[in-house]
């Protein structure tokens, strides 16, 4: 058991070793898992593990101990009523040896004779003693466990050979055909097995409701079952004080439409969006997502909101639902779903609180008309699209959306505010919004397919755009490089490109003009541009889609031909995601008064080349600010001449990042000495004698693969 110890003012009142099966026996008693609970979640592997400990102590015929059972009374129970017993902590294991128990008695009840080992009990009667109440006991009182909604008819049926529910546990299903294939297996020793059974040891512990705190203990056991979730840790501070028809009321009302909102599958999605969500909640606090119930316990207490869980809920409750139209698809209404789908495909997850508040806005007040909603979705896409095309990392964004979102209460108008806060940034800093120059150039002579995640998206994108009524399905269609993506046994490509083919198929193949849809692409290969065209069915010049329409009175596909076609789809994309149209002075207006001094106009472009796309460091170097960004929030990226670095406070450095273009490889200065270090694989060199590194620091440390991330982080986090 891990966590919890017990001490002499925790120790419960009534705690003892016990054989598992007499608690499982115990008379006119019933388990029931408390509605803030998890569901279940133990799979095969979990079960495995059992198996082999049952098996183990049969053959043996030795004790094994697998843990605390912990449990409250629900209720003052009368004289002749059923003992009901919620059960905190247990019931992933309670639960498998249910399943476990019910597969090996479906097994010996089919022919007795298998039971053979048993002197002193008729095989029926286990059945009725460690699964079942008496059969005075009706409904659900007859079972012996009673889990959460999503799982209770399901065991219910399993362990009583009814027919399954249509809507099943999947996990209890196949936990329970696990256990049966074992059980049937050639060489099943059952004798061995019952022993096993036998010889299990718990500590079984009964709170005193008046004296021992469920919650504290609770959250800090952990004993052999998987780790308590976000999810699982945050339901139990909101709930488990309350008394329990407080506990079902809330739990039914609230918590049980966010569990649905996101799914059973629910931990890693829950786990964002608390995390976003906090973001709205904590100003001046920088949330870790790996801390998100750390932080959410902090924040519930600081603003006493643990004194009115009901509007708690109330608001993760919409916030949830608000959350899955945004980022899962949920939106009923067509205009702004579309945009949604958009934004969230595009998977800049900083953008996701300032998307929560706006949604919140235009929701519950008058102050954000849909229309303007609609425009500052555009915004948005293009702002994001356009940062990726030029080759803009998300890092630093996070800061950026946190200040514009804890002001968007207060603006007067709330879509000029975010418009103009987008284009307050000029070229060399962290938010800059490209202009249309330069999202066009990048456009068209960048590598959009190899090392580009947009590509279906961005061409869908165009395709649609052209018609909005008739959208093509996402994912319908292949990309589709009209000049192959090998030409080099393709005389007749090499002909229509000219001597110089080699450097113009080098040069363009991947680029925009190049790249189109089809449904025909292993139609198409790598055959001649004459063949791709009047193909039957297929060819380009019959095909309904926009993008195509270039090919219509085109003969040659060369050099002239692929920028032509990018010239007018770079036209079009200005549309597609265009640059708002705001006045200057009123942009002017929302700049800080006091502007930051610049960084000298240090730019990644002109003095970083190697970060920037189809750089020897641009790969390593966008990993690494990812990981650094998600680890310290807070800090801010900013370009010097001989560096890229972290700060916060103004100027204070973290760290500095220098290429090394001969090897790929990237070499961090922190600003900590070696000595004040811990770096237990000796990564760290000393600087300090040869005039430091970077901007004055003492220390740096290589990373030469994505591999060297995780251990040089640990060091940077450090500073």
């Amino acid at each position: 058991m891990h966590g919890w110890q017990p001490t002499a003012e925790r120790l419960p009142m009534y705690a003892v070793t016990a054989d598992l099966l007499k608690l499982l026996g115990a008379n006119s008693t019933q388990f029931v898992i408390p509605v803030y609970q998890r569901v279940y979640s133990w799979d095969e592997r979990e079960c495995r593990d059992l198996w082999k400990d049952v098996m183990r102590a049969g053959r043996n015929d030795q004790p094994h101990f697998i843990g605390s059972f912990l449990y409250t009374p629900e209720a003052a129970s009368s004289a002749t009523s059923m003992k009901r017993m919620l059960l905190i902590d247990g019931q992933q294991r309670m639960t498998t040896i249910s399943l476990m128990l019910s597969a090996f008695l479906d097994w010996i009840e089919e022919d007795e004779s298998r039971a053979s080992f048993l002197t002193d009990v008729r095989p029926r009667a286990l059945r009725k003693r460690y699964l079942f109440n008496d059969d005075d006991y009706l409904g659900e009182a007859r079972y012996r466990l009673v889990l959460s909604q999503d799982d209770r008819e399901t065991l219910h049926a399993l362990v009583s050979g009814q027919p399954l529910p249509d809507a099943r546990s999947k996990r209890l299903v196949d936990n329970k055909g696990f256990f049966a294939e074992r059980i049937r297996a050639k060489g099943f020793d059952a004798a061995a097995f019952w022993r096993g059974v036998c010889n299990l040891i718990i500590i079984d512990t009964e709170l005193d409701p008046s004296k021992d705190n469920a919650q504290l203990i609770f959250e800090s056991m952990n004993s052999k079952g998987k780790p308590l979730t976000p999810i699982d840790l945050i339901r139990n501070f909101i709930l488990m004080s309350l008394p329990s028809d407080r506990q079902a009321t809330l739990y039914n009302d609230y918590w049980r439409p966010i569990e649905l909102t996101f799914g059973r599958e629910s931990e890693v999605e829950f786990n964002a969006f608390i995390w976003y969500w906090l973001w709205l909640k904590v100003p001046g606090r920088k949330p870790r997502e790996d801390e998100a119930y750390e932080e959410f316990k902090s924040y519930v207490q600081d603003e006493h909101r643990d004194d009115d869980p009901e509007g708690l809920l109330t608001e993760l409750r919409d916030y949830a639902r608000r959350y899955a139209c945004l980022f899962m698809g949920r939106e009923k209404d067509p205009d702004l779903g579309g945009r949604f789908d958009r934004i969230a495909s595009l998977d800049v997850k900083p953008i996701r609180p300032l998307m929560m508040s706006l949604y919140t806005l235009w929701e519950t007040t008058d102050r954000l008309p849909k229309t303007a909603f609609a425009r500052i979705c555009d915004y948005v896409e293009s702002f994001l699209f356009r940062r990726a095309v030029v080759g803009r990392f998300s890092t630093g964004l996070n800061n950026f959306f946190a200040g514009m979102y804890r002001e968007l209460e207060t603006s007067a108008d709330p879509e000029e505010y975010v418009t103009a806060m987008l284009l307050i940034h000029g070229r060399g800093m962290t938010a800059y919004f490209p202009t249309d120059g330069d999202f066009a150039e990048q456009l068209k002579s960048r590598d959009l397919y190899h090392r580009f995640s947009k590509s279906r998206y961005y061409l869908e994108r165009l395709e649609n755009w052209s018609s909005p009524k008739e959208p093509i399905p996402s994912g319908k269609y292949q990309i589709e490089h009209v000049m192959p993506q090998s030409i080099d046994a393709s005389p007749e490509w090499q002909v229509m490109l000219g001597n110089n083919w080699v450097d113009v198929h080098e040069r363009l193949c991947n680029t925009l003009g190049n790249l189109t849809l089809t449904g025909y692409n292993q139609e198409y290969s790598n055959r001649p541009f004459r063949d791709k065209l009047t193909l039957k069915p297929g060819g380009l010049r019959k095909s309904h889609l926009h993008l195509n329409d270039a090919f219509d009175d085109c003969d040659t596909w060369d050099e002239a031909a692929i920028l032509g076609r990018a010239d007018a789809l770079a036209k079009e994309a200005l549309e597609v995601w265009p640059y708002p149209n705001l006045p200057e002075q009123v942009v002017d207006a929302y700049r800080p008064k006091k502007a930051a001094k610049p960084d000298a106009g240090w730019t990644i472009e002109e003095h970083h080349p190697s970060f920037m796309p189809g750089g020897e460091c641009h790969e390593l170097f966008g990993a690494l600010c990812e990981a650094v960004e998600q680890a310290n929030p807070d800090w801010e990226q900013y370009v010097a001449k001989y560096y890229v670095g972290y700060r916060t406070g103004g100027r204070r450095l973290r760290i500095a990042i220098q290429e090394r273009t001969s090897t790929g490889s990237l070499a961090i200065g922190l600003v900590r000495t070696v000595d004040d270090l811990v770096d237990p694989e000796g990564r760290a060199q000393d600087k300090r004698d040869v005039q430091n590194f970077g901007s004055g620091c003492p220390t740096r440390v290589d990373v030469r693969t994505v591999a060297d991330i995780t251990p040089v982080l640990a060091l940077v986090n450090q500073c």
